[in-house]
């Protein structure tokens, strides 16, 4: 399983120099993604390795490259200022050993990521911690949630908390809810799932508290998914099955031939999950499916087998087309929820760049997209545009 990887690229060839022989020497030319306005201006640069988030007034992004062999990696957290276009390293963290980058979240000025600090692979427990970086002072906080770290972490903001979902990898193993409070610095679990047949899906905040997506793992027969909603003191409120609703729509992917598939899809780990307006799901995880539900009519109002998730940034979800067996790539199609409606965003990139790779938008309005002119990660040139509404 991998995640979502933002706009991180660890190698972009320099086609003006794709045939020339390195002089052994000579220092490596570091490689830059270009960032442009809406309109096609020049803003500035930044690492060609960078992991990208819109954030509000710029892009928020990590540097982290793993060798051959390595599980764990020093990594970098960066902020791009898009008006004084200047580029502010914000922190580090030594021996990383994964990102969530599909959980960052900005919020009050602050923006929040999580990651395993040391090798998750090693068999024995790794931290989950809370990375809170301030781009106004140029600095950024360490938090440690739990000592039994699980790299796909999620979090969201309810009632002007984090809350943060850890699937603990002590022995027994627990899933948990944690709630940080930005004003004290505070973390404590707030929910303990003590049994095995409870696995947590994701987190994300209701109008009066949080959903929880829960897979009920069933002895015999078939896993369930259920949609959890807790009040602001985290009591059960409800709970609704949305099996039924989501194997329907997930018939209609391309690769999922019938109902076992769909349901082994359902049991992936996901990497975006929320409720907008207590009413429209949106659902992803890191194999094919990406919807949005209308959970008043059990309508699924987006359902398609080419569609890439925007794994990153605190506004609402926007999906884009990415056709590879059409090698005539037409102008985009950047869709999302807003206000109930589904809408097309008006976007459109110089002729060269007509490939979408990412899209992720603050809640303020920041948007950032990354296109290529080519369908190779190793072979393709890449801009990102940046701008706000």
């Amino acid at each position: 399983m991998v995640a979502a990887v933002g706009c991180g690229v660890s190698n972009v060839n320099n086609t003006d120099n794709a045939n020339t022989t390195p002089d052994p020497d000579q220092p490596a030319a570091e490689i830059k993604k270009t960032i442009l306005s809406k309109e096609g201006e020049f803003i500035g640069e930044i690492d060609s390795r960078a992991n990208c988030t819109a954030v509000d007034g710029g892009i928020f992004y990590s540097i982290f490259e793993l060798g051959d062999g390595q599980f764990t990696a020093n990594a970098e957290y960066h902020f791009f200022n898009k008006d004084t276009k200047q580029d502010v390293l914000l922190g580090t963290l030594e021996e990383q050993g994964y990102e969530a980058l599909y959980s960052r979240t900005e919020y009050n000025g602050t923006i929040y990521t999580l990651a395993i600090a040391g090798n998750p692979m090693s068999g024995s427990p790794v931290p989950l911690v809370l990375l809170a970086s301030d781009p106004a002072s140029g600095t950024m906080k360490k938090y440690t949630v739990s000592k039994n770290g699980f790299a796909y972490a999620s979090m969201a903001v309810s009632n002007g908390k984090l809350l943060i979902m850890n699937h603990e990898t002590s022995d027994p193993r627990y899933d948990k809810i944690y709630e940080f409070d930005p004003a004290t610095g505070k973390i404590k679990e707030v929910l303990k799932f003590t049994e095995s047949k409870n696995s947590l899906r994701g987190v994300c905040a209701a109008s009066d508290g949080i959903f929880l997506l829960r897979l009920k793992v069933a002895d015999s027969g078939e896993n369930e998914l259920f949609l959890d909603r807790y009040d602001n003191n985290y009591k059960k409120m409800s709970e609704r099955s949305v099996n039924e609703v989501l194997l329907k729509a997930t018939m209609d992917v391309q690769g999922i031939l019938d109902r076992q598939d769909a349901l082994n899809e359902l049991g992936m780990s996901v990497s975006r999950f929320s409720v907008d307006e207590d009413r429209y799901l949106i659902y992803e995880n890191f194999g094919l499916t990406r919807l949005m539900i209308d959970l008043y009519t059990d309508e699924a109002l987006f359902v398609m087998s080419d569609i890439y998730s925007v794994s990153q940034g605190s506004g609402a979800p926007f999906f884009y087309k990415k056709d590879l067996e059409d090698q005539e790539v037409t102008d985009p199609e950047i869709m999302g929820m807003i206000d109930g409606t589904l809408v097309n965003l008006d976007f459109k990139p110089e002729d060269s760049h007509k490939l979408i790779r990412e899209v992720s938008h603050s809640s303020g309005g920041t948007w950032l997209i990354m296109t290529s002119d080519g369908y190779h990660m190793w072979d393709s040139s890449f801009v990102l545009y940046l701008w706000t509404e």
